[in-house]
């Protein structure tokens, strides 16, 4: 069974915080107690705390990293949503394209996770959710560059997961596993997937849950946001 703690008093930041499925952790986790931190190039909306932070930059991530904890005291969750996507054939992505989508997707989580480890240690607990999608277990044609990036956050959080359990820190990714409304998938979903999706605050119960984890409970898992919600019997009334 998992071994869950209050998120009452916890601190958590989530990149990718403005809209979409950030937005839904973001909301989902201050609503269950959490102190909040959001950050993204776009203006963030309360209850979360806005920190404008452009995730390609090493420097200004390290910066904001280490703001948000001397005005918080610590950070005890993660959530790595932020994600950019680009569709083409193998021989038509541009290099430059490349590099967005792995700094984006992939480098900036571990910008992110270098700079909270050091004091989720000292605490010897934390729960870090690194945001994946069907591409981090399969590929498709067109997501390409998208696909290696995913299947790189996943490897580097299986890697984290072993490497942190022994301080008390859970590790996991969360993929939507159901047509999620956002403003990337409105570029990418076709008739049958938009026929389908949902509002990412249905998917909101599924962050609080892994927030509460630590490496005694759930860690080291892929794990499907809807198939968690349904499970915990919180799908909402118009889910």
């Amino acid at each position: 069974m998992s071994r869950t703690r209050s998120l009452e008093g916890q601190v958590a930041v989530v990149t990718g915080a403005a809209r979409g499925i950030g937005r839904a952790a973001a909301v989902a986790l201050a609503e269950a107690g959490a102190s909040v931190h959001g950050i993204d190039r776009l203006p963030i909306a309360s209850p979360v705390r806005a920190w404008p932070t452009d995730l390609r930059d090493a420097a200004l991530v390290a910066e904001t990293m280490a703001a948000i904890e001397a005005a918080a005291g610590r950070i005890d969750i993660l959530v790595n949503n932020a994600g950019v996507i680009a569709l083409a054939e193998v021989e038509d992505m541009a290099v430059e394209t490349f590099d967005l989508i792995h700094a984006v997707n992939l480098r900036a989580a571990f910008l992110t996770v270098r700079a909270v480890v050091p004091g989720m240690k000292k605490r010897r607990q934390g729960s870090i959710i690194n945001v994946s999608s069907n591409a981090g277990v399969r590929g498709r044609r067109l997501e390409s560059v998208y696909t290696a990036s995913k299947h790189g956050l996943e490897g580097f959080s299986l890697a984290l997961a072993d490497e942190l359990s022994p301080f008390g820190i859970a590790v996991n990714t969360l993929a939507p596993g159901h047509p999620v409304r956002t403003a990337m998938s409105e570029t990418t979903y076709g008739p049958a997937e938009r026929a389908a999706w949902i509002d990412p605050a249905a998917l909101g119960p599924a962050f609080v849950h892994l927030a509460a984890q630590d490496a005694g409970g759930t860690t080291g898992k892929h794990i499907r946001a809807w198939d968690l919600v349904q499970e915990l019997g919180l799908v909402p009334a118009n889910g």
